[in-house]
């Protein structure tokens, strides 16, 4: 009866290290690496198709522009006694055209049309000044139809014009889109004041304007 109980306990002992031996060994097993897995591949889609758009081209080269026309340097009318040097002039602040102080000395609109050019070139001075007295654009106003007007460019080209129209126009109702025409048929304006002078505003009421076409 001893003998088969120590026996027993013997199988007990060795069942239970057995045991405990299965058990440490599912303890200690090798971890699985941690092995990223890639990504899908997924093709993008293709990019929209770009229309075809048939741009015509211009020659932009210097060789391909055309000769810049010449500026006027000089406008006379013999016939009233005028005979004036001409600068150009762009805007002044208020953002109107640029004149020179000195009425004996015209401007030319240099943002328009020059001599022979389409559209209306457009020269102007004051009438008079309190510093130099009475310009010659003061004897426009009097000037008769067909009086010729000869405007000398800085290529030495003379433009020969004959007088059309003298308007005299209230300052609030100049057609100033009018004259500053860059389209139509080559033509001279010439403008100045006129009218009867505000004492107040000390300006002008009117302004003198002469319409010539070129004499072909």
């Amino acid at each position: 009866m001893g003998t088969r109980r120590a026996g027993s306990r013997r199988v007990v002992v060795l069942a239970a290290a057995l045991l405990a031996l299965m058990i440490s060994g599912c303890s200690t097993a090798t971890p699985i690496p941690d092995v990223p897995v890639p990504a899908a591949s997924v093709a993008p889609p293709p990019p929209p198709a770009t229309p075809t758009i048939d741009v015509p081209t211009v020659d932009a080269s210097l060789a391909g522009q055309p000769p810049a026309a010449a500026a006027p340097t000089r406008v006379s009318i013999a016939a009233l006694s005028i005979d004036m040097v001409v600068e150009s002039a762009g805007l002044d602040a208020a953002g109107s055209m640029a004149l020179a102080a000195n009425p004996d000395i015209a401007s030319w609109y240099r943002f328009g049309p020059a001599p022979g050019t389409t559209g209306a070139t457009v020269i102007a001075a004051h009438v008079d000044s309190l510093r130099y007295g009475l310009g010659p654009f003061a004897r426009l106003a009097d000037a008769p139809a067909g009086t010729e007007i000869v405007v000398m460019a800085a290529d030495g080209v003379e433009h020969r014009y004959a007088l059309e129209s003298v308007q005299s126009t209230g300052k609030p109702e100049v057609p100033w889109a009018t004259i500053f025409d860059r389209t139509g048929a080559p033509r001279l304006t010439l403008v100045t004041c006129g009218g009867e002078f505000n004492y107040t505003t000390k300006q002008y009421q009117s302004n003198i304007i002469v319409t010539a076409v070129p004499v072909l």
